[in-house]
């Protein structure tokens, strides 16, 4: 009997749904342990999955920092404790480096690689599509999950299907709605039987020109209005949003009055806000993180921090 620890890797690109599925398996599975991976300056995500987690890096995995997800593997395994690990990845991170060091001699004597899963967000695939990572997640997939499924129209999903299906013509191909639609043990052990094939590494990876991560963290209130007008620019392009494109948003806000978080996940222009448990006693930390191209990092500070009340 093989006592190695499997290890999913969740792939998907930016605002896919990641996080919702993770949460998913968390409340419905037990011994599991999630390693997060995020892509700018302010560790986020672990808050906002359900269970336990880990921040893995600020930056991404596939840019010289698996020395990190090597120390990670190693201290986990000491540690012990859980009987699954899945690792969600930065939605900008191309599989390949990752899965070299998954598979490296050191790696695969305390770890099996269970297989790896690749989220697709059919509302904004056309616009994915441009970049090589998100190509790359679908084509080493070996399960493919189609988020979103309750927001898109038919149409859209079909197109989005055959456009899927034309980069991973192997892998089982399902439809989530709000994390559901697949069984969870089809997303732990995606890997079929006869193995797992093993693209080409490419010689060096590059993110696209431009895309920029822009974390803010500060203690302290946000009025109601000026915070709107806020996420109104950044949404429509305005003031120090107005040379750049936003990608991805997401964030923790205390609006001023509320006793609960303010949580927010963004997509070029599609939002979903929700109201997050009680805040615990003292202070009250404001965590966003805007991911975009040529967005103006020092005026996006500016401006936050402007609005912002200690």
């Amino acid at each position: 009997m093989d006592g190695r620890v499997p290890i999913t890797l969740i792939t998907g690109f930016l605002g896919a749904g990641k996080t919702t599925l993770v949460n998913r398996l968390l409340r419905q599975q037990e011994g599991l342990f999630v390693l997060v991976n995020e892509f700018g300056e302010v560790p986020l995500d672990q808050r906002l999955v359900e269970g336990r987690a880990e921040a893995l890096a600020e930056g991404c995995l596939c840019c010289g920092l698996e020395g990190e997800l090597l120390a990670a593997l190693a201290a986990l395994h000491r540690r012990g404790g859980f009987r699954h690990l899945l690792l969600e990845t930065s939605g900008l991170a191309h599989p390949a480096p990752i899965l070299r060091v998954l598979l490296s001699p050191g790696v695969r004597e305390a770890y099996r690689l269970a297989g790896v899963v690749a989220l697709v967000d059919p509302l904004h695939l056309d616009l994915y599509l441009a970049f090589p990572e998100a190509k790359a997640q679908i084509r080493y997939a070996d399960l493919l999950l189609l988020t979103k499924a309750d927001r898109a129209e038919p149409e859209a999903l079909e197109k989005a299907e055959e456009a899927v299906r034309a980069l991973n013509p192997l892998a089982p191909l399902r439809r989530l709605a709000k994390g559901e639609g697949v069984d969870p043990e089809e997303v732990l052990f995606p890997r079929r039987e006869g193995g797992f094939r093993l693209l080409d590494f490419p010689p060096e990876h590059a993110h696209r020109q431009g895309l920029v991560a822009v974390g803010l963290e500060g203690e302290g209130a946000l009025p109601y209005e000026a915070f709107r007008e806020f996420m109104e620019d950044l949404v429509l392009g305005r003031g120090p949003f107005r040379e750049g494109r936003l990608v991805r948003a997401k964030g923790e806000v205390n609006l001023e009055g509320s006793r609960h978080p303010l949580r927010f996940h963004g997509v070029y222009g599609l939002f979903d806000f929700e109201k997050g448990p009680p805040w615990p006693e003292g202070s009250r930390v404001n965590r966003l993180v805007f991911i975009g191209e040529n967005l103006r990092k020092e005026a996006i500070r500016e401006r936050f921090f402007r609005i912002l009340r200690p």
